[in-house]
């Protein structure tokens, strides 16, 4: 079988679940022998490419400016031919559209993944959305993205698979957590001395409004049971900072400021971090494309919540495996959770052994690997026999 080259390109590398995903594909083909690049206009995981043996190609893919878009375009090209690359694979639109001239000059094969629903309010941005359906192959995240761009973008070709993202099993892995990990998280996070008769709520995400985190406090002040606390953990740059003094706000208008902690920073341990949660909660209140982190929890056999819009719907069987509250009803909200948190220990088993089952099964970062790499080799055996 003749080996092929994949280049996987993104306007950035920094954490996140787009970028997370791009370096756990590299991760995979590299064990599996495949050469592969990635390109970016760089971040904190250029290093991590290094450490596994991945080569790193900075551009300023990332821009919107139909000049660089161009140039990005040639420049492209010439790695697409110096470095015999087969597959070219745009993981975003702005850099999407140079891959895509890249690949018509050069001949190679074109494919994109759509991480999410993108907005297209007018004719100019559809257009510009377009171009994540000319590839060879166009993945989407999960069946919730697929339907998005059949009924969108009126799109519905053989050419449009679905490959749903997965958690690794073996770091979201309770069994492989030791007490040590445990009280350093508690430490990292101010909760050494959290009273063991009070419930913790975790929303592990980013501070952007889509996340539902004003949603989520208007929802706690409904709660009859005071014993609880509420930790909202995720990254927040300098452009959320006034995202974050409306939770601020909002916590001190609902009185909530004894029960609800802030902590605006990435955190390193995420398997320790769910462990010690006996709520997990995912309150966005825009679509998710996917919703990792309600599969990493149920990985780590949590009890999750999430709101009922996007891919959740299709991860969570309500009642089953998690519990779907509504977008707009903050006590409903609120009911799902005091029910949540009140689940007998056998309840809880049931469900949460119930969701991890599921996960293996159908959300598993191998098995992502693996149809991803068959797609790509797929669509070289395809170009080779041409």
């Amino acid at each position: 079988m003749k080996k092929f080259t994949v280049l996987q390109v993104i306007p950035d590398f920094n954490s996140g679940g787009v970028e997370r995903g791009t370096f756990e594909i590299a991760s995979y083909l590299q064990k599996h022998k495949v050469k592969n690049f990635v390109c970016s206009n760089g971040g904190s995981l250029v290093s991590s490419l290094k450490e596994i043996g991945v080569k790193h190609i900075k551009m300023s893919v990332h821009s919107k400016n139909p000049i660089i878009i161009i140039l990005n375009a040639i420049r492209l090209y010439k790695n697409i031919k110096e470095k015999q690359i087969d597959i070219v694979h745009a993981r975003s639109r702005a850099p999407a559209w140079s891959c895509y001239l890249a690949c018509l000059l050069s001949g190679r094969k074109f494919v994109t993944t759509f991480h999410g629903a993108y907005s297209a309010s007018h004719p100019l941005k559809r257009f510009y959305n377009s171009i994540m359906l000319k590839g060879q192959r166009v993945i989407a995240i999960s069946n919730y993205i697929k339907k998005h761009i059949e009924t969108r973008y009126h799109f519905t070709s053989p050419n449009l698979v679905v490959i749903e993202r997965g958690a690794d099993l073996n770091y979201f892995n309770p069994d492989n957590l030791d007490k040590t990990r445990i009280e350093n998280i508690k430490k990292e996070l101010g909760l050494s001395e959290l009273d063991p008769k009070e419930k913790l709520i975790i929303l592990p995400s980013r501070f952007t409004r889509l996340k539902g985190h004003l949603y989520l406090i208007k929802s706690l002040k409904y709660l009859t049971t005071k014993k609880f606390k509420c930790l909202m953990v995720g990254k927040a740059g300098p452009a959320q900072s006034d995202y974050l003094n409306e939770i601020k706000q909002a916590i001190r208008e609902y009185k909530l400021e004894d029960k609800i902690i802030i902590k605006d920073e990435a955190i390193s341990d995420m398997p320790a971090l769910y462990s010690i949660a006996d709520l997990v909660v995912s309150s966005s209140v825009e679509p998710e494309g996917f919703g990792r982190t309600i599969v990493e929890a149920q990985a780590m056999r949590r009890i999750v919540i999430s709101t009922n819009i996007g891919a959740p719907q299709d991860i969570i069987e309500q009642g089953k495996s998690g519990f779907l509250v509504p977008t707009s009803d903050a006590s409903t909200f609120a009911e799902s959770i005091e029910k949540a948190l009140n689940l007998k220990k056998e309840q809880a088993k049931e469900i949460t052994d119930y969701a991890h089952k599921l996960v293996s099964k159908k959300y598993s970062l191998d098995l992502m690997c693996k149809n991803t790499l068959k797609l790509y080799q797929k669509i070289f055996d395809e170009h080779e026999g041409e």
